[in-house]
């Protein structure tokens, strides 16, 4: 008992282990483990790119509750995996504010089990699931627990998910009821015109309070345009938004132009990489001089 008071008064204080691309064996994380178990509370554990796998978050389940942000990106940790994490996210004593999954070969296998624990988490406020391929049936899964009124997520990352339009009315619901919701990123998926208006629907509810918005190479053209702009422009919160890589051309620009200066909530919006003319490009930059603090990016 003597060695372990030592040893927690040793380490008891640190509150941010960072292992960002060195590779952890399961006996690493064991180690890994009982130093976390010694510490009163972490506030940062990066282990992205550790190669740490399912056997490494078996190791480290029992802690992983006492992290508030927790990294574990580029780990292979597939759907077995988050369903282990699942149960951290359990855990009435749960800490984790901030959660990033990216790139872990996660499928619509493990969504089940991460919607029930999302639904029950009261601590978990940022979730990205990038660069995974949990495809429509994951996002319909997670979108019964988004609309949950115990679910705290305000952030939430699902871009390159291999999404259609297919959940997109899924997603339309959630942010019609979602209380907490305000920043949403769907870009690399293909959405396209179909589900951007539907999408549409849902962010003209005075309920809705997406204030970040990101849709950049979802497949959307000029048709969606009018849909899309006359939703947004009722926006009174809008913030940040990003349609780059997309095929608008120039008939959407006098819509834009509208959008650009009738939402005075927007800060920064990105139109790069779509269809524009050099002059209507250069028209839509020099909108950002009608008011102080917007920028606007071609």
């Amino acid at each position: 008992s003597q060695n372990k008071a030592l040893a927690q008064s040793t380490v008891g204080s640190m509150e941010t282990f960072k292992f960002c691309g060195l590779r952890l064996t399961p006996i690493d994380c064991v180690v890994l483990s009982h130093v976390i178990g010694l510490c009163n509370s972490i506030k940062h554990l990066n282990l992205e790119n550790c190669f740490i796998q399912y056997e490494g978050i078996q190791r480290l389940g029992p802690v992983l509750h006492k992290c508030r942000e927790l990294r574990l990106g580029r780990n292979k940790l597939e759907d077995a995996g988050v369903k282990l994490l699942s149960e951290a996210l359990r855990n009435p004593d749960c800490k984790i504010q901030k959660l990033e999954l990216k790139s872990n070969a996660l499928t619509d296998a493990c969504a089940e089990d991460l919607a029930s624990a999302l639904s029950t988490n009261q601590s978990l406020t940022i979730l990205s699931l990038s660069n995974n391929k949990l495809g429509d049936a994951g996002v319909k899964l997670l979108s019964v627990a988004l609309k949950n009124p115990e679910c705290k997520i305000q952030t939430l990352v699902l871009k390159n998910n291999s999404l259609t339009n297919s959940c997109t009315e899924d997603l339309a619901s959630t942010l019609s009821s979602n209380r907490s919701l305000t920043d949403l990123i769907l870009g690399g998926n293909k959405l396209g015109d179909a589900g951007v208006k539907l999408l549409s629907g849902a962010l003209r509810n005075p309920e809705c309070k997406i204030q970040k918005l990101l849709l950049w190479d979802v497949g959307i053209t000029d048709s969606c345009a009018e849909d899309l702009i006359s939703a947004l422009s009722v926006n009174r919160i809008l913030t940040d938004l990003n349609l780059g890589s997309n095929s608008f051309t120039d008939r959407s620009v006098p819509a834009f132009s509208n959008l650009i200066q009738t939402c005075r909530s927007l800060k920064w919006i990105w139109l790069g990489r779509n269809r524009f003319s050099p002059s209507k490009k250069r028209h839509l930059k020099l909108l950002q001089n009608s008011r102080p603090g917007l920028s606007v990016e071609v």
